[in-house]
């Protein structure tokens, strides 16, 4: 009975929902995604004009909600971080003219590292730490130079809000050394935490790793 929105997770065969409620992001991930898949429809398709994906985007554009992204958990602010980088370059495509999605995304990213930081979440020993979500933010982490290069590459997209933001959010990539140094540790990898994701927890480590094919839009 009320408005459409996305179930978190589903089945394998996709005929039913494991998890039926929405995650903090889900609908913001869903239109960055049909946005960025957009994009390569107009890249590689044989003509221009419609994507095909007018429908979903104008779907996930209404479940986007007041836009309070804000959160202190260090997998969704990992999120925010590489959805603002995405953002930024579908904007420098001039596939999007409005900039105030990644001003929100970018300012709730900051936010939330503010909030992680004053927690300590990041302080206390392995076994009672999730890699996957740590290497999540250490993954975001490594879109900050990139959006720095995409707004000194396109100068009519770095306003002053946008600029300070991310030179504020520059300070903190050192974090993503951080996090990777510590969970290449053995000693880390052994902990039971480590071992019941470890599959999860191999992607998220290679992908902050080497980190450019993600994050390219």
């Amino acid at each position: 009975g009320g408005g459409k929105r996305l179930a978190w997770k589903m089945s394998v065969d996709l005929s039913y929902p494991l998890v039926p409620s929405s995650g903090l992001h889900d609908s913001l991930d869903a239109w960055v995604t049909y946005q960025a898949l957009g994009l390569c429809a107009e890249r590689f398709g044989t003509a221009a004009g419609p994507t095909g994906l007018e429908s979903e985007i104008a779907e996930a554009t209404a479940m986007l909600g007041p836009r309070q992204w804000h959160t202190d958990d260090a997998l969704g602010i990992g999120g925010l971080l590489f959805d603002a980088c995405r953002v930024l370059q579908l904007a420098a495509a001039r596939r999007l003219r409005d900039r105030r999605i990644a001003v929100a995304l970018l300012h709730a990213s900051l936010e939330g590292l503010e909030s992680l930081i004053a927690g300590e979440q990041l302080s206390g020993p392995a076994e009672y730490r999730l890699a996957f979500r740590e290497l999540g933010l250490a993954i975001g982490l490594r879109a900050v130079p990139r959006m720095r290069d995409i707004l000194d590459a396109n100068t009519e997209l770095a306003s002053n809000d946008i600029q300070t933001t991310v030179s504020r959010l520059a300070d903190y990539v050192p974090m993503a050394d951080e996090i990777e140094t510590f969970w290449l540790g053995r000693d880390q990898q052994s902990t039971r935490t480590w071992q019941e994701h470890r599959d999860i927890n191999a992607v998220m480590l290679a992908t902050s790793l080497v980190p450019d094919e993600f994050l390219a839009a």
